[in-house]
């Protein structure tokens, strides 16, 4: 008995023992893939010969404010510092490798800042900024390292994942911490408890949170899309960490599941705000404040996704060569319903409309950043072929005309105070992936406005209806304001002419510049512009820079006078044509405009019997002569007619209905929406056409 016992504790004991060997062979091989991530960068060893040099006795600068308390966290550039000289520490092959003295000032660096622990206004250098750059210096010197000093200065390093206020981005952020502290400390469970961390931010949020939606787009701060900025930093996130995990223990956290979804965000959402080394201005946030805030899904990230989504290798594949020069690969309409978002890719050109509503926050001022950001959910609209159009554009801007919007001529309309919360109930879009409309009711700054997006074809038509103010300054709807690229041609009372000067007319049939022509099939008040602004950073985030920056805009807007009652107005742009497409006038008879009212705006294509409409109340609408559609309700409506068939998406604007009665030609249809987390998307019916 007493020698089945000794066996069974040997047995338990070396099962123990191989259980440890194998988590610490994991540990070991999440260490050598971060320190072969951190080695790979480039180290500048004159200045950490400097830094060294004037480093302090205590292991502080003189040139670095530890103490004052701001949004501007001056003490981060000590941590940069430590980390260029940890990198000189660690690479070889330069004249700092392995010295002695720098390893030990190092050291010295950690704990002064370990101990003084420098404060900021912004929460988010003291739970993730500071941590996430002090743990590469310490990482870099795991194993130059005493066990005592390994433990003193990881106490920096704080687990912060239990604080369930961390979502989305933040928690990738802090869980990156604790795993590289469970690396520093060769602990197993925290490395674990971070992945497990990582891996929560992968599902379907339901609710007006953070997180993933059900239309593959992401939400940070509250209902507010944030694809681009926070979203595109978790995926690459996602991205890294399960590349990090893979043939370890720890990809356990990464199910089936979890890996799909991932994979629908990435190349069903985020691919589709971008175009190709550019993304859309209207899902970064208050990331529009920062120089070179516009850029693309990285290709590294692309490059991890082929191995973590082997299945859509190629899918990762196409989006890289876009972002390359190469066409759009899948061309198409996408309308994110729980964001208030439409995308429309042509193979060489991208347009968009983003409108709000009570059920999103459009955009946030927050750390004095995104000052001027108030009309961007607003009917913003982006216009691309280049992908170049708005590099860095929004510093010299005129915020009361963000393209697509429609606004009082008055700077301090633009001021951004905080969050933005729409408070239109009518807010929506309708899809059947190749086309759709958005449209939103405008009631901000004191004017009100119906405005619709039609995107039919390779156009976008932008209508908008009573228009009402009180008596104010000028009221204009921006068609759009770029960065000038060559000359701008227009066609003015049938004749065509090369812009010279400022000009503001009523006869203007169209314009041309860069590749996007604009058209104006009813009698507006267009002003066409193409002059220098000049702007400074500092005007959109208060730590910016003040130095002025001037750049040639391309500007075009329609005016709608100084106290309008009623007003409208309709332009269609045609994006990635030639010249000769508008000087010949091959657009006219293409997209007709039916109605602009206050009740209904509805368009046509009767050449492809393509026919859209937005319902602002029940209605009636002649389509042509063998069409007629009316509706019980509020809806959007978009119809194709395919041979002998009719294709019909419609949706609920105001997220609620349960139903809506519609008759096509006198026959009643009874179409049921969506409910739950797919209300507000667009259903699909097919109907035959009766003789």
């Amino acid at each position: 008995m007493k020698r089945l016992l000794l066996i069974c504790l040997v047995l338990c004991f070396w099962g123990e023992y191989g259980y440890a060997v194998e988590k610490q062979k994991d540990i070991e091989i999440l260490y050598n893939r971060l320190l072969e991530e951190y080695l790979s960068d480039s180290v500048d060893v004159s200045q950490a010969e400097k830094d060294l040099a004037v480093m302090q006795t205590d292991g502080s600068w003189k040139d670095i404010d530890y103490k004052t308390v701001t949004f501007y966290f001056d003490a981060e550039r000590h941590l940069k510092r430590l980390k260029n000289m940890a990198l000189a520490y660690s690479k070889p092959g330069n004249k700092l490798f392995h010295e002695q003295e720098l390893r030990k000032k190092i050291i010295l660096g950690l704990d002064y800042f370990r101990i003084a622990n420098p404060d900021s206004g912004n929460w988010w250098y003291r739970d993730i900024g500071a941590p996430s750059q002090y743990m590469i210096p310490l990482l870099l010197l795991k194993k130059e390292l005493q066990r005592e000093d390994v433990t003193r200065l990881s106490s920096y390093l704080v687990d912060k994942t239990d604080n369930m206020a961390h979502k989305g981005k933040n928690r990738t952020w802090v869980s990156a911490v604790l795993i590289h502290k469970g690396c520093i400390e060769d602990d197993y469970e925290l490395i674990a408890k971070g992945f497990s961390s990582i891996a929560s931010t992968i599902y379907v949020e339901e609710k007006d949170d953070e997180g993933m939606k059900r239309d593959n787009s992401i939400h940070q701060h509250r209902p507010q899309l944030y694809s681009g900025g926070y979203g595109m930093s978790l995926l690459s996130d996602l991205a890294e960490y399960i590349t990090l995990a893979n043939k370890t223990s720890f990809m356990k956290f990464f199910t089936s599941d979890k890996i799909k979804l991932v994979s629908d965000v990435f190349l069903k959402g985020t691919q589709m705000f971008g175009y190709r080394m550019a993304y859309d201005f209207g899902t970064i946030g208050r990331g529009i404040c920062r120089p070179n805030c516009l850029s693309n899904m990285s290709t590294h990230t692309l490059d991890l996704m082929k191995e973590v989504d082997p299945v859509h290798a190629e899918n990762y594949e196409a989006w890289k060569r876009h972002i390359g020069g190469e066409s759009f690969p899948v061309p198409g309409n996408t309308h994110f319903w729980k964001s208030n978002i439409m995308t429309h890719h042509g193979s060489d050109y991208y347009m968009s409309a983003k409108v709000i509503s009570v059920r999103t926050n459009g955009t946030e001022m927050l750390n004095g950043q995104n000052l001027k950001g108030y009309y961007l959910p607003l009917g913003a609209t982006n216009i691309m072929t280049t992908g170049h159009e708005y590099d860095d554009a929004f510093v010299v801007w005129d915020w009361t005309r963000v393209p697509g919007t429609t606004a009082v001529a008055n700077q301090s309309t633009a001021d951004l105070r905080w969050y933005l919360f729409g408070s239109n109930q009518f807010g929506g879009g309708v899809s059947n992936a190749h086309n759709g409309v958005m449209a939103y009711e405008h009631a901000y700054q004191g004017v009100e406005a119906r405005k619709a997006y039609f995107f039919m074809g390779d156009a976008m038509v932008c209508m908008g209806s009573g228009i009402k103010a009180a008596r104010t300054q000028e009221v204009r709807t921006s068609v759009n304001q770029c960065l000038a690229n060559g000359e701008v041609t227009y066609g003015l009372s049938g004749h065509t002419y090369r812009l010279t000067n400022n000009l503001s007319d009523k006869n203007i049939d169209w314009a041309y510049h860069d590749n996007v022509g604009y058209i104006f099939p009813q009698n507006e008040s267009v002003t066409l512009r193409k002059a220098k602004q000049t702007g400074a950073w500092r005007e959109l985030e208060v730590t910016a820079s003040d130095k002025p920056v001037t750049k040639e805009i391309f500007s075009l807007w329609v005016s709608h006078g100084t106290t309008p009652q009623h007003e409208d107005y309709c332009y269609i742009i045609m994006p990635d044509k030639p010249l000769s497409y508008f000087t010949d006038k091959k657009f006219e008879n293409e997209i007709k405009i039916i109605v602009n009212s206050e009740q209904i705006q509805a368009i046509s294509n009767e050449n492809k019997r393509q026919y859209a409409a937005v319902f602002y109340e029940p209605g009636e609408i002649r389509f042509a002569e063998d069409l007629v559609v009316a509706v019980n309700k509020k809806v959007i409506i978009y119809i194709e007619k395919k041979d002998k068939q009719y294709e019909i998406a419609v949706a609920d604007p105001l997220y609620k209905e349960q139903s809506l009665q519609l008759s096509m030609n006198g026959e009643q249809i009874n179409i049921v929406f969506p409910s739950g987390d797919y209300s507000g998307s667009s259903v699909i019916k097919h109907i035959t056409e009766k003789h």
